[in-house]
């Protein structure tokens, strides 16, 4: 054991100079950001590197980058600060929401959030809420990372330190140009499926549909947004598996087809999901409460046992 009267030096001002500088990748930078003297912040960093007896950071030309240590201590450096920030609302919090939250969505359920958010602004005006979309894999990292507070995903999350706190169940469609020539499932064999997550449950759902009549699934193509999927199915360059939802919501339907999937295919989950150990402010709470009220559907993720959730 050390010393009992051996201080250690590592505080919270000395991790938010690492994360800065880690972010950056430049001494300069970080200094420019946090406002200090670029000797101060290598100042900084040497003490910590001394201390943690391990080089965090490669020099080079261009600046600098993260050492495996460095990646690791970064890792735990965002967790602690998120941590910080997290006991400071804790403390802070009151009954009457305030603050402000960010809920992470993928682009499809993202549709259901409009007026989910317009009510929870008019009951909660002192409640910033800001919105993130995103893919499955970054807005599970967010969750982890603490970045945002819950997301929409589709499908259930295995993770142990993730809670799945609703669960909404999806109907999907076949989208096609209405130019297409439709007879079946078997119409879009071996043509060009375009998609914003060809991981999603979606396509599973379309190659299981597809394999009990005979079909197969053609090529793939990823899209960032809607807009662009959907000008891509108008002029033909393939086809769509999307949410029922969005169609009667965004009342988009000029130039394409939809056909509902049979009943054994046609639903796909969509979780909320947050970290098991999320402090969970009176404005997190409230905006819970709302999406159980805006989404009939929904149910409490309490309710999904381990053979539920394997079900889905």
């Amino acid at each position: 054991m050390g010393d009992p009267g051996e201080r250690c030096g590592m505080d919270m001002g000395l991790l938010k100079v690492f994360l800065a500088v880690a972010e950056e990748g430049s001494i300069s930078k970080a200094a420019q950001s946090l406002n200090y003297v670029q000797s101060n912040v290598t100042a900084r960093i040497q003490q910590l590197e001394q201390e943690l007896k391990t080089p965090l950071f490669y020099r080079h030309s261009r600046g600098i980058t993260l050492t495996s240590a460095g990646q690791t201590f970064m890792e735990y450096t965002v967790r602690i600060l998120k941590l910080l920030d997290e006991a400071k609302q804790a403390v802070l919090d009151s009954p009457v929401p305030k603050g402000s939250i960010t809920v992470g969505s993928d682009t499809t359920a993202a549709v259901r959030l409009p007026a989910i958010l317009s009510a929870y602004r008019v009951c909660y005006p002192d409640v910033e809420v800001h919105l993130q979309v995103g893919r499955a894999g970054e807005l599970i990292d967010s969750v982890l990372q603490h970045t945002v507070h819950g997301a929409f995903l589709d499908g259930p999350v295995e993770h142990p330190e993730i809670v799945q706190e609703l669960l909404i169940h999806e109907r999907i469609g076949l989208v096609i140009p209405d130019t297409m020539d439709y007879q079946g499932i078997r119409s879009v064999h071996d043509k060009t499926l375009l998609m914003l997550n060809s991981e999603c449950l979606y396509r599973s759902r379309l190659e299981k549909w597809l394999a009990e009549e005979g079909g197969r699934l053609g090529k793939v193509m990823e899209f960032g947004t809607m807009e662009g999927l959907l000008g891509c199915v108008k002029a033909g360059i393939g086809y769509a598996v999307l949410p029922l939802s969005y169609f009667t919501r965004m009342n988009v339907t000029e130039g394409i087809r939809i056909y509902p999937f049979p009943e054994k295919y046609a639903e796909v989950p969509t979780v909320f999901i947050r970290r098991r150990d999320l402090y969970m402010t009176s404005a997190f709470r409230e905006f819970i409460e709302e999406l159980k009220a805006g989404l009939p559907e929904a149910v409490s993720g309490a309710d999904m046992t381990a053979d539920t959730a394997a079900e889905l």
